[in-house]
């Protein structure tokens, strides 16, 4: 008994001896898998982010090319039967087995193109995107008005010692082209007629990842690891089972897959992934959570504070909430922001003063409630933005709107058109009426205001065989003129609404009826605005409202601006490489406000 009472006694202590030489012997280990200086980080307890390590690749936007046949123009197409493009369509049409190919591509109704579009970094499979089409310099084609491409593989290309380099298709483009000129005769602007647009043209094969590449001396199978298992406890999508969004491929590389609720903000998503610690442990965590959320009330530091705070994840939301309550607009808006995209509602409020009040912050505020998409004040706050009477505010909340919920009876509009189908919407208000047409991403026409009419008398064109006459008070007159077969006419009621109806049943497209809205503005036969991709702008200056001769000196300096530091890529933002009043200024002469 006295030895087993004694052999008893002695178990704690073996045991504690034992786990003690364990646990070392792991930390051994692990501190000879870690790098030398990152381990001298981890020992003088300083937090290092995911930035601190690695830079984002794959970022840029990849230009695809292709050659392609436009068919449907009257009388205005040509024969180049000299030149590269007809020779890469005459080729391709051979393989498929096409007869009368030479005939076909000297009609003067068909054309040959070359066609470029970018695909955006984190593409999806089957995601959507502008496409970019023009006649070659040796063309005799003289307009590409009212053609429609049919589909066409785009590929990297180059020319590499005079020859033709292609890679494997990465994307298919097709539809009606709005040629750049809509006004544009061959005696007034020719070149206008030559290049055009297909919005949505586009269509991605596969996705397109970003990656994390790891700085010089970072380089270790250790880093990468650990980088990803932390970035993955921040960042997973959850279904049959949990799956993270980051996967190291090598000591040096981390793929990176795009989280649903980023999805519309690649931009703010790379700098929240940049902002998540490694290597904390809870404690340290708290204590840098108390420092950050002293820093989230100085305007200088409160947009780093906010980002590091949404990449702690639900922990940092009680951090974030005296933001809201700052007299500082700066850092109210960094707190709202981030707090919605961590699901917390008690910054829809802030959020809609901020869109509707601060033009500087009015993209990003927009695009935050749209990240809200389970609530309802935010819901009820985007409705109302939808009557104010900033053009680019309207047409943002419509944005927002429809990229919550496409349904939502607010916005809900219908599809018109059969072959190619565009967004049609219409909108009861009580404030100005206004016509919004877009010209990138996304075929749409929205009507703020339901009883638009038009001023008589006037005609109008609606792309090159459609003609509506406005003579009789009242009724107007929709014509097509028919290239083969018979000529249709429409009559209707003198309402925007029902001429657009009828430009689509004659067989009208969504560049027709830009044609059509276009011609309509410049005659001052609409009776409203017409705005043209009205949308709220990034990168605008925000200046604070200093009070030492210092701080005032350093606003003044146009290249002081926290925007330059951020220049997110949303859900308001172009398809890369294309023209967008978001970086050039408004296309249109009555202004966004």
């Amino acid at each position: 008994m006295r030895f087993f009472a004694l052999f008893i006694s002695l178990i704690p202590l073996v045991f504690l001896t034992g786990c003690s030489n364990v646990f070392s012997n792991k930390d051994a280990q692990k501190n000879a898998l870690m790098p030398e200086q990152l381990a001298r980080e981890i020992e003088n307890g300083k937090t290092m982010l995911v930035g601190d390590y690695s830079v984002v690749g794959n970022l840029s936007p990849m230009p695809v090319r292709g050659f392609g046949l436009v068919v449907g123009l009257s009388g205005t197409g040509g024969d180049d039967a000299n030149s590269l493009p007809y020779k890469e369509v005459y080729d391709g049409m051979n393989r498929r087995g096409i007869q009368g190919i030479r005939d076909i591509l000297a009609s003067p109704t068909t054309a040959v193109v070359e066609i470029l579009g970018y695909i955006r970094p984190g593409c999806r499979s089957d995601d959507r995107f502008d496409v970019q089409v023009m006649l070659p310099p040796e063309t005799t084609a003289k307009s590409l008005r009212g053609g429609k491409l049919l589909t066409t593989k785009l590929r990297e290309m180059s020319v590499i010692g005079g020859q033709l380099r292609e890679s494997k298709t990465f994307a298919f483009a097709e539809g009606p082209i709005i040629v750049d000129d809509p006004l544009a005769s061959e005696a007034s602007n020719p070149t206008g007629l030559k290049k055009g647009m297909i919005l949505n043209g586009g269509t991605a094969k596969e996705p397109r990842t970003l990656s994390l590449v790891m700085k010089a001396g970072n380089e270790s199978a250790f880093i990468t690891d650990r980088i990803a298992k932390e970035i993955n406890h921040r960042f997973f999508i959850s279904g049959s089972h949990r799956k993270g969004i980051a996967n190291a491929v090598s000591d040096s590389v981390i793929i990176l897959d795009i989280h649903p609720d980023y999805a519309d903000d690649i931009s703010r998503y790379i700098r929240i992934v940049q902002s998540i610690a490694c290597y904390e442990n809870p404690a340290k965590q708290q204590e840098r959570l108390e420092k950050l959320k002293a820093e989230l009330l100085n305007p200088e530091t409160s947009q780093k504070a906010a980002f590091q705070l949404e990449a702690v994840g639900k922990s940092g939301i009680e951090a974030l909430k005296p933001g809201l309550s700052s007299s500082d607009g700066e850092v109210r808006f960094h707190s709202a922001t981030s707090l919605a995209h961590l699901g917390d509602g008690t910054s829809a409020k802030i959020l809609t003063e901020i869109a509707k009040n601060e033009p500087a912050f009015r993209v990003y505020a927009l695009t935050a409630l749209g990240v809200m998409r389970n609530d309802i004040e935010a819901e009820m706050s985007l409705r109302d933005l939808l009557h104010v009477p900033s053009a680019e505010t309207r047409y943002g909340a419509f944005r927002t709107l429809k990229t919550r919920n496409p349904f939502d009876p607010a916005i809900r509009g219908e599809i018109l058109g059969e072959q190619y189908p565009f967004s049609y919407h219409g909108i009861t208000t009580n404030v100005q009426p206004m016509v919004h047409i877009s010209l990138h991403r996304l075929p749409e026409i929205v009507l703020f205001g339901t009883d638009i009419t038009l001023r008589q008398p006037f005609g109008l064109d609606a792309g090159p065989v459609i003609f509506i006459n406005g003579q009789t008070p009242g009724i107007v007159t929709v014509n097509r003129f028919a290239v083969t077969g018979v000529d249709e006419k429409r009559t209707v009621p003198n309402r925007l609404d029902a001429v657009i109806r009828a430009v689509v049943d004659l067989g009208g497209t969504y560049p027709d009826v830009v044609q059509l809205l276009r011609q309509g503005d410049a005659a001052k036969v609409l009776s409203c605005r017409l705005e043209i991709d009205c949308l709220p702008m990034p990168n605008r200056e925000y200046r604070r409202n200093n009070n030492s001769p210092e701080e005032q000196t350093a606003a003044e300096e146009p290249k002081k601006n926290i925007w330059q530091r951020l220049n997110p890529a949303n859900l308001f933002a172009p398809n890369p490489g294309g023209k967008s009043s978001d970086f050039e200024g408004t296309t249109n002469v009555y202004g966004r406000e």
